[in-house]
């Protein structure tokens, strides 16, 4: 994308027609782009397309407006057909316009995986590629009397996706589970659908997978994944941890001899308290990582995790939404610059907090307060005139960065602080039209969404 940026004027966008005709004037295939994504004109949409490479590019782009595809369906040639089938963004009439062309095994392979493809799954499904009939199976929008009758076929891929089929009813479970090989079995009995007589069956398995599987299905019975919270493997444990049918207060009295079951326990939430303490003691780090990082994990265990020497868990602590003000002031002078970041991300940090870091040289440390809503206006503008990119680019993403900050990023010799500042939903319009001269194409197509955006809410607003 290095085409010669394109020239454009200097009156006011706030109208959609008014950016349009700015647009048309300037007729940038990469700002009419950017634009067509939030507005509806015809003369865009032929200033998008109006070359072979820029048709290559939108028939591949998943923000490319559906609209855009759909006219690019209507006459393509082997390379957009491929794109096209491939784009997740392709509509559903346009899946349908290309099928009519009778394209190869390949193209109808990434139709019957598409997720707009719906309608067209039926035939998709008695197709003569078995390429093409497991992409179907593996589709999550396929309806239960497709998967069902493809899981009669023998292929082994199929039944797996038949297994695991959003849509897969009991009876069709029922039959992959009564013929099909352990792998399939256990997509089986990890399915919502699964019918309970074969839960009852697989959690008797001795195959570990089975068990396990049976253990992360979201709809066990109760008792049943109690009971697998104590398998001896330390796997099917961890499948039970996981599983949110359980309530975190439930499982106070599973403490696991296992570091990476704990591990899971130390991320779940409504903990008791002994677990809560128990999980902040542990001899491995990650455990006690994941329970510093526990909302639920109160203020008095906070403190004792904010003096652990493994300086990750301390990160843990600061990054904690229900860590007080008093132990952020204490991080904020910690050691490790990665602590110290940890607290300069937080907008509820005191301001003496804020106050204290700015003298920080680190760059995590200063890059953490350029996102910080919480730093002084002043301090804002410093971070984007640091020589450092990373340290810069950190105001871009600060919604409250005032605008000669803004300012200067729109000046930034770096093209990713360009791009990253003009994709800002609140970019004030002067900004953006200055950004639409930019010689990056990139930056020009987010600059032309951002004008289109405030446009097309601007006139959404008025009517």
């Amino acid at each position: 994308m290095n085409a010669p940026a394109a020239k454009i004027g200097t009156a006011s966008v706030t109208p959609a027609s008014a950016l349009i005709a700015r647009l048309v004037e300037a007729g940038d295939p990469y700002a009419a782009l950017g634009a067509c994504v939030h507005i509806t004109d015809a003369t865009l949409d032929q200033i998008a397309l109006a070359t072979r490479r820029q048709r290559l590019i939108v028939a591949a782009a998943s923000y490319a407006p559906p609209r855009l595809l759909d006219i690019l369906s209507q006459d393509a040639d082997a390379p957009l057909i491929l794109r096209l089938a491939k784009n997740p963004a392709t509509p559903a009439d346009a899946l349908a316009r290309l099928m009519q062309g009778r394209p190869p095994a390949r193209v109808r392979r990434y139709i019957a995986a598409h997720a707009n493809a719906g309608a067209l799954l039926p035939q998709l499904s008695q197709d003569t590629s078995i390429e093409v009939r497991r992409a179907v199976a593996g589709n999550a929008g396929a309806p239960a009397d497709v998967i069902a009758r493809l899981a009669t076929e023998a292929d082994g891929p199929i039944a797996r996706a038949a297994a695991a089929a959003p849509q897969a009813d009991a009876a069709t479970l029922e039959h992959l589970w009564r013929t099909c090989d352990e792998w399939v079995r256990a997509d089986v009995v990890a399915h919502p659908n699964c019918p309970p007589g074969i839960l009852a069956e697989a959690e008797a398995q001795e195959d570990p997978l089975i068990r396990r599987k049976c253990a992360a299905n979201p709809a066990i019975p109760d008792d049943m994944l109690m009971r697998l919270l104590a398998d001896p493997d330390e796997q099917v444990r961890g499948a039970a941890v996981r599983n949110l049918a359980i309530s975190g207060d439930r499982l106070d009295k599973a403490g696991d001899p296992s570091a990476k079951v704990r591990r899971l326990f130390a991320r779940r939430t409504r903990l008791a308290r002994p677990m809560i303490a128990r999980l902040a003691a542990d001899a491995d780090d990650w455990v006690r990582r994941w329970i510093a990082r526990n909302p639920d994990v109160p203020a008095d265990v906070l403190g004792e995790l904010a003096q652990d020497p493994e300086a990750a868990v301390r990160r843990s602590v600061s990054r904690n939404p229900a860590c007080p003000p008093d132990l952020l002031s204490a991080l904020a002078v910690d050691p490790q610059p990665w602590v110290r970041a940890g607290v300069a991300l937080r907008d509820d940090a005191p301001d003496a907090v804020i106050a204290l870091l700015l003298d920080d040289a680190d760059h995590d440390v200063l890059g953490a307060l350029g996102r910080n809503p919480a730093t002084p206006a002043n301090h804002l503008e410093m971070i984007a005139r640091h020589p450092d990119k990373d340290v810069r680019r950190s105001v871009a993403f600060n919604p409250a960065a005032p605008p000669d900050a803004l300012g200067l990023l729109a000046q930034d010799v770096y093209p990713l602080n360009r791009a990253i500042l003009a994709g800002r939903g609140d970019l004030a319009r002067a900004l953006a039209l200055r950004l639409l001269d930019d010689p990056e194409p990139q930056v020009r197509f987010a600059a032309a969404a951002s004008l289109a955006r405030a446009a097309a809410t601007t006139t959404s607003e008025q009517q």
